[in-house]
């Protein structure tokens, strides 16, 4: 028998539905990937980012529900980026038999790639949480901002600035000229702690 707290939920991060992918040609030397040289697509279909637990996921969805290519996304995951522009990728992706290629993952709106990106910031932020969590949580440094013995803190408040002013008011006040004031100038009504 298998209790409800043991089973895992599938979270969903970002579902875009719209993606292309395409064949990479080889990498010219140790540069980026340019998308302008990948040409068309080799296919379209749904852009997925899951999680179960610690394991994520991009899958890429075809439109029965079947899947071309997944990829796996841990705590260290990146997405490669282009030289010319943030709306394509280069995936590490997962085929059928483990068998692994790279393929470039495009999207025609800046904001589905951005969505992506953030889906598995978002995901690796909640990893490392659990991570810190599990490690005694967030270590805050020790360091003892009490005050000294005699020190105090002074806080001034004056009647005057508590009230709202009109505009009127505002304009006649600024047309005053400011005296500069000693210590034997602090009005009567401001509090000392």
């Amino acid at each position: 028998r298998i209790s409800a707290m043991s089973q895992e939920v599938i979270k969903t991060y970002c579902t875009i539905e719209t993606c292309f992918a395409f064949k990479l040609p080889p990498r010219t030397g140790a540069g980026q990937y340019s998308a302008k040289t990948w040409g068309d697509h080799i296919w379209q279909g749904k852009c997925k980012m899951l999680a179960k637990g610690e394991k994520g996921m991009i899958l890429l969805e075809n439109e029965d529900g079947s899947f071309f290519a997944k990829s796996m996304v841990d705590k260290d995951t990146k997405l490669e980026g282009v030289v010319d522009s943030s709306r394509y990728f280069v995936l590490q992706v997962i085929g059928d038999g483990g068998r692994r290629a790279f393929v470039g993952v495009g999207f025609g709106d800046r904001s589905h790639a951005f969505d992506l990106k953030s889906a598995i910031q978002r995901f690796q932020n909640i990893l490392k949480a659990e991570e810190d969590a599990k490690q005694g949580g967030i270590k805050v440094p020790e360091e003892d901002f009490s005050l000294g013995a005699g020190q105090q803190i002074k806080i001034n408040l004056t009647k005057d600035k508590l009230k709202k002013k009109s505009p009127s008011e505002k304009k006649k006040k600024s047309k005053k000229t400011k005296k500069s004031k000693k210590k034997e100038d602090v009005p009567e009504d401001w509090v000392t702690f």
